[in-house]
């Protein structure tokens, strides 16, 4: 029995043994070797990243709620927009401080996409009616191309300042408005109901009694005439139908005109003018240029 026992533990000692031999102590070591390697490599990694996030979060919360509002605000007082209106269109839009305007035909309006803090100033080229939302902190400002300004807290005024004209005016429907020319110390405060006509190459500036309703109907799509010559009323043709006027005569403007008109044709409103007057007219037809665009029509007016 005992000579039993001591073969089997030689055996299983030999069995012990050619396992051994098959093991690679090399190999084994190597493959433990990497494992705390890598082992270690992550503790590091993973150590590099909380102690980076710990730096740039602070950073983070202070480019979101510090930096990026003042960069995005700059951004959006640099974006500008640019409104116009066609020939025969009257075009109104809402500015960012919600203030309305109504642009007149062959008019442009630029303002930014925000505005700023300080003020709030729109450029001008044209005609337009400003219904401004009262700020009693932030002045309105509305510049023209020939630099004149109207500026105002909150008001409703029409500005006439086509870049063909040697006179811009504005007249004053509700509030008060200051207008003044940037190279002229001169400035004038307007009350309901006035007009301030402005010399563009003087800068002076006159203040006389105004009629809003004709000042102000051609936004409701009327034009309105008093006693108007017929030169001022040919500009104003030109601009809403997009044609070019010619009067052949100095007599012609001479000629004074009173009516409304709202969904005239040219060719009515030029008929009813030679009713009143002795006059005729010529209209030519357009011209199919390279570019494939068209000329405009042409309107000659003479004496009979």
């Amino acid at each position: 029995m005992i000579e039993k026992e001591n073969t089997d533990s030689l055996n299983s000692l030999l069995e012990d043994y050619e396992k051994q031999k098959t093991i690679d102590a090399a190999a084994d070591w190597e493959q433990l070797r990497k494992r705390i390697t890598f082992d270690r490599n992550r503790r590091l990694f993973f150590n590099y990243l909380r102690n980076t996030a710990a730096i740039l979060f602070p950073l983070f919360l202070v480019y979101q709620y510090a930096l990026y509002p003042i960069l995005n605000e700059s951004r959006s007082t640099k974006e500008t927009i640019m409104v116009t209106s066609a020939p025969g269109m009257v075009t109104k839009t809402i500015l960012p401080d919600g203030s309305e305007v109504w642009l007149n035909a062959l008019s442009s309006l630029t303002y930014p996409h925000r505005f700023t803090e300080k003020d709030r100033t729109v450029q001008l080229s044209g005609e337009a009616y400003f219904k401004v939302v009262s700020d009693k902190k932030h002045r309105f400002n509305v510049e023209t191309p020939q630099k004149m300004v109207v500026s105002a807290y909150g008001t409703e005024f029409n500005v006439n300042a086509y870049a063909s004209d040697n006179h811009y005016e504005v007249t004053l429907a509700k509030g008060n408005v200051e207008v003044y020319a940037k190279e002229s110390p001169k400035q004038e405060i307007l009350n309901v109901g006035e007009k301030a006509v402005i010399n563009s190459l003087t800068g002076n500036i006159s203040v006389s009694p105004a009629d809003t309703y004709v000042e102000t109907a051609w936004k409701d799509g009327k034009m309105v005439f008093r006693r108007e010559k017929l030169d001022k009323i040919a500009e104003k043709l030109s601009r809403k139908f997009g044609v070019n006027i010619r009067l052949e005569g100095d007599r012609l403007k001479e000629y004074a005109y009173t009516a409304t008109f709202t969904d005239e044709t040219l060719e009515d409103i030029l008929d009813l003018l030679k009713r009143s007057a002795p006059i005729t007219y010529s209209i030519s037809k357009q011209k199919q240029l390279n570019n494939e665009t068209f000329t405009r029509r042409e309107v000659i007016i003479k004496s009979q």
